[in-house]
């Protein structure tokens, strides 16, 4: 919050008396030493000599606040508004906002804003006062600089932001008239002061520039980051690294981490000292740390590494609140806790990096539970949604691995001996291969293929938004990103519709992601794949034939599959498989339409790579024994049956 203002009313600075004066330099003294129980004892003199005095109501509500340890903001808002209504001040109408002494009460509720996360409504606020800037004397100009620029991060305008620096650091750093505008020439509303006072800001000047100075750097840094304009963030580090503060430091690792090195920010990390300073700034550099460090791990492909430290950063955070908040003994919704606490909770961020890590862990079912409780809060961000889809098909399915892995057993027994053995072959390779036909609602948060569709068409409708939210992240989703995502998406809801056995859903996922030029070779891949498989379930052989012709995926998609497979254990993870698996699935609509022939040569040529120790699906064997059976060549059968049965040979 702000520090105290003069305690006289508007118009009224002429009529203080000596002792009031003495009584106001006390109470700032006892304030400034955080002894709050005296400062309000010296303001309820003043109070009773001047009851109707609107500046020192606010004085006084403001130090009751800090001495209830900011835990009453209930209270304090009720009397803030109420002094607010005694000088006529509608806060909701920036408009009404002419009188400069004014500006500390717009502030004071600014700053109130702002740690509720009221972020719109406080730059709002903060933009009036704002053009009032050169007439605010120096303590209360810096901290509106500081809050608006702050805002304007928070509410993602880097570039405004940026702006504002230039000209902030212009009038109040560089220029020879910042000594008359910061050391303040009015006599306003803003902290106690006296002439003696006014006379060690003066001296205190190069201090107080250089250190608003540094601040503005800090923040100058972090619009840069944001804009990903790394070369200049490096520029304007240099010019504060002997600072060596924790604010700095985090800088210096995070640039180094959005460049790629990982291990030099690591590093930088590990010499940052551990302060236990969360009741004074609702930070813990611990926890911010340990997050760090595990988005580090993330990178650096050790995702048990990396939900292990945030576990650890979650569990500190948790008992940072738990250690600040005191019982509810007041009325409202914001009582309990400090008010820079309130808003400073950063669990659903913690949740939201734990879920990822835990994905990335395979781990979907705790990855979901993580994931569902951050998309309470950033429900307008569809890479959420489309995270929380791929929880739901990874718990249907973790890997494919089996469907290519020809030491499975085809057969489900044998029966008889002699002449009349015989082999019964298995109807279904794989069981949970069928469709679900359980009454599951979609509306129930569980990583079910069914509410995993759910989140795909939450995707799709956010993403055509013309602004998207990445929120918990700050970095603006580009174009190239947009289109990797829709990709990601569109072939997501492709599969669920498969495997919950809508082949119209899902030939209209497919078709939606053939449509865009922009998709890259792997998912124009899939989109073939999905889409034929969806018209065969549609009783459309014909029209599948033509869509698997039309792929034209293979020119130079190695490097795709492999960059989109490096962690995921999903296959086909070679430019041969994937040909194998169309060649396949190609082979599949041919059969259905009579052309057994021409499927057998494709089987052929699966059969052939598969010698080459390429990747080919299981399913290649049972389909060529129907084949070789429709065919009448029961010989054949029965040595591909042999050749791959190991319990037909006994």
């Amino acid at each position: 919050m702000s520090d105290k203002q003069e305690p006289n009313g508007k118009g009224t600075a002429a009529n203080i008396t000596d002792q009031e004066r003495d009584w106001a330099q006390q109470a700032l003294a006892e304030y400034e030493q955080k002894n709050y129980k005296s400062c309000l004892e010296h303001l309820q003199r003043i109070e009773i000599s001047r009851p109707n005095d609107p500046k020192v109501l606010l004085n006084k509500a403001i130090v009751e606040f800090y001495e209830s340890g900011l835990c009453t903001a209930d209270k304090f808002q009720k009397s803030f508004i109420d002094v607010c209504k005694q000088v006529e001040l509608n806060l909701e109408l920036l408009d009404s906002l002419e009188d400069v002494e004014n500006c500390i009460y717009y502030y004071n509720y600014a700053v109130f804003l702002y740690h509720l996360k009221h972020y719109t409504k406080a730059l709002a606020m903060i933009n009036k006062v704002y053009s009032f800037i050169e007439s605010l004397e120096e303590s209360l100009a810096h901290k509106v600089c500081l809050l608006i620029v702050q805002l304007h991060i928070d509410t993602n305008k880097p570039a405004e932001a940026l702006k504002l620096i230039t000209y902030i650091e212009s009038q109040f750093v560089s220029t020879d008239n910042a000594t008359n505008i910061l050391t303040g020439s009015a006599d306003q509303g803003g902290p106690i002061h006296n002439e003696t006072e006014k006379t060690e800001k003066k001296a205190n000047l190069d201090a107080a520039t250089d250190a608003f100075r540094v601040s503005l750097i800090q923040y100058r840094v972090r619009s840069l980051m944001e804009l990903n304009l790394f070369d200049e963030c490096s520029q304007q580090l240099n010019t504060i690294k002997e600072k060596q503060d924790s604010i700095t430091m985090f800088l210096i690792g995070k640039l180094e981490y959005l460049r790629g090195n990982h291990k030099e920010a690591l590093a930088i990390l590990k010499q940052i000292p551990v302060k236990d300073d969360f009741i004074e700034t609702g930070e813990s550099s611990s926890v911010l740390i340990n997050n760090n460090v595990a988005c580090l791990y993330h990178y650096a492909k050790k995702p048990t590494l990396s939900f292990t430290s945030i576990y650890k950063a979650i569990v500190q955070h948790q008992k940072n609140i738990i250690d600040v908040t005191k019982p509810n003994q007041a009325e409202g919704s914001l009582s309990g806790q400090p008010l820079h606490i309130i808003g400073a909770s950063i669990k659903t961020e913690l949740m939201f990096n734990l879920g990822i890590s835990l994905l990335h862990a395979r781990k979907p079912e705790e990855a979901f539970d993580c994931l569902i409780e951050a998309v309470q809060t950033y429900h307008m961000n569809p890479r959420l949604w489309l995270r929380l889809a791929e929880c739901c098909i990874m718990t249907h399915k973790k890997s494919n691995d089996r469907d290519f892995d020809f030491k499975k057993p085809y057969i489900e027994g044998v029966v008889g001996s002699g002449k009349h053995r015989k082999i019964i072959l298995k109807s279904q390779l794989f069981p949970d291969t069928k469709y679900s036909c359980e009454a599951v609602s979609a509306s129930i948060p569980m990583p079910s293929l069914e509410f995993g569709s759910l989140c795909v068409r939450n995707a799709v409708l956010l993403l055509h938004n013309d602004t998207i939210d990445c929120s918990p992240s700050h970095t603006p989703i580009n174009t190239p990103h947009k289109d990797y995502l829709f990709g990601c998406i569109q072939s997501a809801g492709a599969y669920i519709a498969l495997c919950l056995g809508d082949p119209v859903v899902a030939l209209k996922y497919s078709q939606e992601l053939l449509k865009s030029d922009k998709i890259n070779k792997v998912h124009k891949f899939l989109g073939h794949l999905y889409a034929a498989e969806a018209l065969i379930l549609s009783d459309k052989p014909n029209e599948a034939i033509d869509m698997l012709k039309e792929s034209n995926a293979f020119d130079d998609i190695e490097p795709e599959i492999h960059e989109q497979l490096r962690i995921e254990q999903w296959k086909p993870d070679k430019q041969k498989s994937a040909k194998a698996v169309l060649y396949y699935n190609l082979a599949v609509a041919l059969t259905l339409r009579g052309d057994l022939d021409k499927a057998g040569e494709l089987l052929k040529q699966i059969w052939l790579s598969k010698i080459e120790h390429v990747s080919v699906p299981v399913h290649v064997v049972i389909l060529a024994l129907y084949i070789h059976l429709r065919l009448g060549q029961k010989e054949i059968a029965i040595t591909l049956i042999k050749q791959n049965c190991p319990q037909a040979k006994r």
